[in-house]
Parts: C-alpha cells; sequence; structure tokens
C-alpha cells in the first residue's frame, strides 16, 4: 500500500510517502530515500514502488521541499542530517539504509558520518560531491547573482525560463519525447514553488564544500551509482569517493544522465536491491 503521510517534528509539518506492501518484522530492511535539490518525493516514486514490493521504503520530503514545511533554522546539510535523525527518531527507525539523489546524497553522505548507529547501509545516487562540471560552475554563478538580488525578484530569477532550458538539456538525457517532457514540466513546478530563502541558504551552503574527504568518516557499507554520461557528476569525483571508502560497490549506468532513477528506475532498483541481498545473504 503506497500513501503520503504527514507528521510534525519541531511543530513543522514533515511529509513523507511510504510503501508497505509485505508484512513487516524486525529483520525486514528498511530503505529511507532522500531526494535531488530542487525536488520532492514524486521524483523518487517509481524506483520506490519496485523496491517497495520487497522492502519497506520511505521517501521524504525534504524541509522546505514539496509538502513540507521549510526549518525554523538555516537551511544547511548539517541541519538536514539532524532533522532526519529526529525523522527516525519519530518513526521507531532504529536501523535503515539511507539511499540519496544528487542533493539528497550529500545529505545521506553527512548523516552517515554524524549517525553511524542508524546507517545499515549507504546509497549514493549519482551523488554530486564537488564543484568540477561546467553545470555547477553555472550554477555558482546564476546562485551568486541570485544571492545579490532583493528578495522580490528572487523568486523571478529562480524561475528564469533560459536557465531552465539549459539545465533540463543538460541533465535530461532520456530518449523518451514523454518522458522528457514530463520531467521538465516538473522541474519547471519545482523552481516555480520553491522558497528564495530557502535556495540561498541551501545553494550556499551546497557550493562550499568539498564532501569527497567525508568517505574516510564513513564505516557503513556502500554503494554508489553513477551515469556515464551524468554532466553534474564526474566520475572522477565518484572515484575519488569509493578510494575513501571502506567498503564499496560502484556501479556505473550506461547511456544516462543525472536523473538515472527517473529515467531507469529498473536497472537502479535491481542494483539496489543485489546490493542489499547480497550483504543480508539473501
Amino acid at each position: 500500500m503506497n500513501f503520503l503521510k504527514n507528521i510534525t517534528i519541531n511543530d513543522r509539518k514533515a511529509c513523507y510517502w511510504e510503501s508497505n506492501t509485505v508484512p513487516l518484522d524486525d529483520k525486514k530492511p528498511i530503505i529511507v530515500f532522500l531526494h535531488g535539490f530542487p525536488g520532492n518525493h514524486l521524483g523518487l516514486v517509481d524506483l520506490a514502488g519496485i523496491l517497495g514490493q520487497k522492502y519497506r521504503v520511505i521517501i521524504l520530503d525534504l524541509p522546505g521541499c514539496g509538502q513540507s514545511d521549510p526549518l525554523q533554522e538555516k537551511h544547511t546539510l548539517e541541519s538536514y542530517s539532524q532533522w532526519l535523525f529526529v525523522f527516525l527518531e519519530t518513526l521507531s527507525v532504529k536501523k535503515a539504509y539511507i539511499a540519496g539523489h544528487s542533493f539528497g546524497s550529500r545529505v545521506a553522505l553527512l548523516f552517515a558520518v554524524r549517525h553511524p548507529g542508524k546507517v545499515e547501509g549507504l546509497a549514493l545516487i549519482t551523488p554530486v560531491l564537488k564543484i568540477d562540471s561546467f553545470i555547477a560552475c553555472l550554477g555558482v554563478f546564476y546562485n551568486g547573482i541570485l544571492h545579490l538580488l532583493p528578495s522580490r525578484l528572487q523568486k523571478v530569477w529562480l524561475s528564469n525560463g533560459l536557465y531552465r532550458k539549459i539545465r533540463c538539456a543538460i541533465i535530461i538525457k532520456s530518449t523518451d519525447g514523454k518522458k522528457r517532457r514530463q520531467i521538465a514540466e516538473r522541474d519547471r513546478q519545482e523552481m516555480k514553488n520553491l522558497n528564495p530563502r530557502i535556495a540561498v541558504e541551501l545553494l550556499n551552503n551546497f557550493y562550499g564544500f568539498n564532501l569527497v574527504p567525508l568517505g574516510d568518516k564513513v564505516k557503513a557499507k556502500s554503494l554508489i551509482i553513477a551515469s556515464d554520461s551524468d554532466e553534474i557528476v564526474s566520475l572522477t569525483s565518484i572515484q575519488s569517493l569509493s578510494k575513501r571508502l571502506d567498503d564499496v560497490r560502484v556501479e556505473v549506468m550506461k547511456d544516462s544522465g543525472h536523473l538515472v532513477p527517473l529515467e531507469k528506475p529498473s536497472q537502479v532498483a535491481d542494483c539496489i536491491k543485489h546490493w542489499i541481498e547480497e550483504k543480508n545473504n539473501i
């Protein structure tokens, strides 16, 4: 059964999607998915729906995204990591596989360092680790302008049609025209609904940190899913992180880009499923 739920964390609404199609017990693996930015749980529903046939799967709307309220404090990787800890405690989730896509992988990686006892395994899907690509540099420039604008113009700048078209052309690689249009429209809606304050806080925090060195502090078994045509995340940064992780498997998807969970959910689900089954000797 798949449905949306709401809980309250620090007097703020937190929305999440849950798939629970089989009877659960303490031994049944739990997978918690963290979406990219801007984004919400909808971008991972297809992927989670496949895995939800066998596991308990939870997709969050991170604070300030989708239907979840913003945080009271600044939106940073640290504040998101702490919020995730409280979220899992509220749901009585003792331990879970934490899977992040794009920006969500940054939160997942830091969470694994800050709260290792909560992490059964760490799955990073096209993880944005540092600024080493054209689109990331473009994002730095774009965010620099956003930061300088008065608040009344920030919303307009975030909805800039030209930037959005360039961005979509780079990140959407699917040859399926219908799927491309669906993803582009979802991106347009997400940018339209984005709170400028949250964007400024997160993007400032995002572009200020190279997360590759955190790999030295991760003790959980890890899975990295990369894409051979990803123009946002370089395979060099993936290799740099994988060398620092104690126990890691790296899978490179062929003929796919940054949005591989949306474009090839079945293939990504298979990678995650096989990795979990191998870990649990299923």
